[in-house]
């Protein structure tokens, strides 16, 4: 056999981790996009109908917030999560 490995029928693909960003915690510290190198997470503005004061944190740390852009290339490594000062995001893997 070589370096791929068949899957038998009765096999399946792990699931893919599935990560997810709380609007209502991100304040747009970026740090998530510093410690994930496969670049899961872009920057965006916030939705309108946020509250205002998270709006207004939002604001102070530029104006945007963390997002999910690519979720697939999840590695389920975790650093995102230990990164954010506000604990929004999670990853259930």
């Amino acid at each position: 056999p070589g370096p791929l490995e068949l899957l038998t029928p009765d096999q399946e693909d792990p699931p893919m981790p599935t990560v997810t960003v709380d609007p209502l915690r991100c304040e747009g510290a970026k740090d998530c996009l510093d410690v994930c190198e496969p670049h899961v997470f872009a920057m965006r503005r916030p939705d309108p109908g946020l509250p205002a004061l998270v709006r207004l944190k939002v604001f102070v740390h530029g104006g945007k917030q963390a997002a999910v852009a690519h979720p697939e290339r999840c590695t389920a490594c975790q650093k995102c999560v230990t990164a954010c000062p506000e604990g929004a995001i999670r990853v259930l893997a």
